[in-house]
């Protein structure tokens, strides 16, 4: 990877991410970060569409460079936006009562977007104990990281490699009963990502359906994490959530009048993380509700990158690009199983490849079960022998879950193929596959 200093910061600054402290580790025990393969925290810093890149130096316009005054982000892009989940998502262009939706910009990252909707929950909790409970899928992303500072309740409901790592719809909606039982008054909110990070499994379309229909039977909040709804491989169609909600919802009593948000990020389909540009769609109120929480903190943000957004989403050469990306992640899926089964010697059940999202998750050899933390321990011996750095299989901390949360890595599917060939490579010759090398004489 590039210099570590140039992304992670200083090692003298304190509170630096675990990935930062495991390679300035590295580096002090004599590795060289330059040559180190990042493969942790799906980002590679390049790959970005020269289109996006061209449009922010030639398609913002002059009044772009000040404040936005809309709350729901420069205007050119909330439309481009609109129209875009319109299309991707098959909805009504113009819903009606019971289905009504709108469509904003966010434009600080969809961590942002998802703490400040825990905030609008918060604004109608209860003040005691338990008031507010969130249930989120394990493995899966840092949830817990957002709504645990607000005060929320993490319940993890497993995901589960036995059943392909789609969730057991009747153990979730046993849970969804149960904490409406115990806590008639709380506030309850279900976190669906049916594109799921890290497992790269789509949960289908009924097991979404049947968790949608508990949650609104028990009214429960929900949020959408829909980060990579678009990238998939080419012949997959993935698990529409937002129009499932919106169908059951209108059979319901309130209709989409509740509590929910869906998020979208344009950083995962065309290498721009840093943009932190992404999409909301949610009941108008509900947005409302949200911009007001904006503006607690902000006042309008990156409009120049969200001036340049719209002007790459109008443009064919996004949806090309889209393509061609699909096309990669899969070709470099199968790839990268292969070589896991052919040379590393992984058994088939001990990868999981997906078909969505741009992660391969896969068990640790056995060999290192025996220690008290052994994705942990693999991983450190993956960066000191190999100079590969993996990523972890979940970022739900682990005292919330199963022990087999601590038994996976994630392997980020973004760079050249080469460099992932390189990285494979490197492990297999630091005798880190799946088998233990035979001692030569």
């Amino acid at each position: 990877m590039r210099n570590p200093s140039e992304v992670f910061g200083s090692e003298h600054l304190p509170d630096r991410l675990s990935d930062a402290e495991l390679i300035e580790r590295y580096r002090r025990s004599g590795g060289d970060p330059e040559e180190l393969i990042y493969l942790s925290l799906g980002e590679s810093w390049t790959g970005s569409p020269a289109g996006l890149r061209e449009a922010l130096s030639g398609a913002v316009p002059e009044y772009a460079h000040g404040y936005t005054l809309s709350p729901y982000g420069f205007p050119a892009l909330r439309d481009v936006l609109r129209r875009y989940i319109v299309t991707t998502h098959e909805l009504l262009p113009e819903p009606d009562v019971r289905t009504d939706y709108e469509v904003a910009v966010s434009s600080n990252g969809t961590r942002d977007a998802m703490f400040d909707f825990g905030r609008l929950l918060c604004a109608t909790a209860g003040e005691r104990e338990g008031d507010k409970i969130a249930l989120l899928p394990n493995p899966g992303w840092d949830y817990s990281g957002v709504f645990e500072p607000l005060g929320f309740r993490v319940l993890p409901y497993d995901v589960s490699e036995a059943d392909a790592y789609r969730p057991d719809v009747d153990s979730v909606v046993r849970l969804l009963d149960v904490s409406r039982k115990s806590c008639p008054q709380a506030q309850l909110l279900l976190i669906l990502n049916p594109q799921h990070n890290p497992t790269g499994a789509d949960w289908g379309d009924e097991a979404v359906r049947q968790l949608i229909r508990a949650a609104l039977r028990n009214r429960v909040a929900l949020l959408i994490d829909d980060a990579f709804y678009a990238v998939h491989d080419p012949d997959t169609v993935p698990t529409n959530t937002v129009e499932i909600l919106l169908a059951e919802s209108a059979r319901s009593e309130v209709g989409s009048r509740f509590p929910w948000l869906a998020v979208r990020t344009l950083g995962k389909q065309f290498h721009c993380n840093g943009w932190g540009i992404g999409a909301l769609t949610a009941h108008p109120e509900t947005l409302r509700g949200l911009v007001r929480q904006v503006h607690h903190h902000a006042y309008g943000a990156a409009v120049p990158l969200q001036a340049a957004m719209a002007g790459w989403m109008g443009d064919p050469a996004s949806a090309s690009y889209l393509e061609t990306l699909r096309c990669d992640y899969a070709a470099k899926r199968t790839h990268v199983a292969r070589r896991l089964v052919s040379e590393l010697g992984y058994p088939k059940h001990a990868g999981f490849p997906g078909d969505c999202t741009s992660y391969v998750r896969l068990r640790v050899p056995e060999r290192f079960l025996c220690f008290s933390d052994p994705a942990a321990t693999y991983r450190g011996r993956c960066l000191h022998d190999a100079g590969v750095l993996l990523g972890e299989g979940s970022m739900v901390p682990i005292h919330h879950g199963s022990d087999s949360v601590s038994k996976h890595v994630r392997l980020y599917l973004g760079p050249k193929r080469f460099e992932l060939d390189s990285a494979m490579d490197r492990i297999l010759e630091a005798g880190l596959g799946w088998a233990e090398p035979t001692p030569t004489k």
